[in-house]
């Protein structure tokens, strides 16, 4: 399995995927009730920056607070 790691709104996400597979899910580890995918790369990517939209609006429409970012994306110089 392969994977990515992405930063958006400063929540860290990762796209899973199998080359072999034509699937690419999506893991938000602050918020695991986020469950979306994609079927390429940039759609997966999409998919997780406006399924994040949602949730947060969601809380905040429920009147509940919004967590802040507990996890941080390194990027590594080779």
């Amino acid at each position: 399995m392969m994977q990515t790691s992405h930063e958006y709104r400063g929540y860290v996400f990762t796209i899973h995927y199998r080359p072999v597979e034509p699937i690419f899910t999506v893991d938000y580890p602050d918020f695991p009730e986020i469950i979306t995918s994609g079927t390429t790369l940039s759609e997966a990517f999409a998919n997780a920056c406006e399924a994040l939209d949602l949730h947060l609006e969601s809380l905040q429409k429920l009147g509940l607070s919004v967590p802040g970012p507990r996890h941080r994306l390194l990027v590594e110089a080779l």
